[in-house]
């Protein structure tokens, strides 16, 4: 069918990180055009900041494999548009999406993939913490800012990242993790400059050197001293106006308009993969394809 409502693209796409590039590259597959809207000036989404990236094969760092997806869209023969724009809204009806920008310009698609991604959270926003400050990332901490002795809270996957992006610190790790996130530090058990405590609760006081009292999950108490405070406690997602989020914050893809999808980081935490983020960016658009695909620009 052909719908009423002239249309900017057939799909727009909120968010240009790998789910967002590969939902174009398959829409361009079935020869639908796309509009990839991001506020950065190159695709690519928190790409460039993985620096050791190993569960994908053939790309060594977040960057390389941010210039492969570069190249690959600059070859779609026209079916990809890239706009550099915030969006601030989204909405869809029976006929249509629609994006609000920054700049109150409206475009309008017949179907949408919104990967618009995460962020990663703030001291304040654990909920196990307790402090006035808030601590810098381990991600973007080099290791010559930390001291001999840190105190990493929560024990998301950025820490192997980290300890494989530098193996030459030698910076003893007390890792304070939950028991939720005990999964996720099992592939750095074997590395001597970590020790993992599964936790209750932190406290954290002092300007550095910082005295951190901790609640074991075993019930023991302990009071380290710590160089350096550093921040690794997961991510939060970023969802736009218009999407619905399910309890923990996330945008599952099953509870949005049948016009719009969701993919990558922001649909769930389990999806916070480079890998699964790519393959739910093609998915989605594929999906969409089968549900609107005869609906045409005009």
């Amino acid at each position: 069918m052909t719908d009423r409502t002239a249309l900017d693209a057939w799909l727009l796409i909120v968010g240009a990180g790998p789910a967002g590039c590969n939902a174009a590259a398959a829409a361009a597959g079935v020869k639908r055009d796309s509009l990839l809207i991001d506020p950065a000036a190159l695709a690519g989404g928190n790409l460039p900041r993985i620096t050791h990236l190993d569960n994908l094969p053939g790309f060594g760092t977040g960057e390389a494999y941010a210039q492969a997806l570069r190249s690959h869209l600059a070859g779609l023969d026209g079916f990809c548009s890239y706009v550099q724009a915030e969006a601030e809204q989204i909405a869809a009806d029976d006929h249509c999406v629609r994006v609000t920008l920054g700049d109150g310009t409206t475009l309008t698609g017949a179907v949408l993939v919104a990967a618009t991604g995460v962020r990663a959270a703030r001291t304040a926003e654990v909920p196990w913490v307790t402090s006035d400050a808030d601590f810098p990332q381990l991600a973007s901490s080099a290791p010559d800012e930390l001291g001999q002795h840190v105190v990493v809270v929560g024990g998301d996957r950025p820490l192997g990242t980290w300890l494989r992006t530098h193996p030459e610190a030698v910076q003893k790790l007390t890792v304070c993790h939950t028991a939720a996130e005990a999964y996720k530090v099992e592939e750095v058990q074997g590395d001597p400059r970590v020790r993992l405590v599964s936790v209750e609760s932190v406290g954290v006081a002092g300007r550095g050197p910082f005295a951190v009292t901790v609640a074991r999950s075993d019930g023991g108490r302990e009071a380290l001293a710590a160089d350096s405070v550093v921040t690794n406690a997961g991510n939060l997602p970023v969802p736009l106006p218009g999407l619905t989020t399910g309890p923990d914050g996330f945008c599952p893809p099953d509870r949005q308009h049948p016009r719009i999808m969701t993919a990558g980081d922001m649909s769930g935490r389990l999806a916070q993969r480079v890998s699964v983020a790519s393959g739910a960016g093609a998915r989605a658009a594929l999906e969409l394809y089968s549900r609107f695909g005869q609906q045409v620009v005009r």
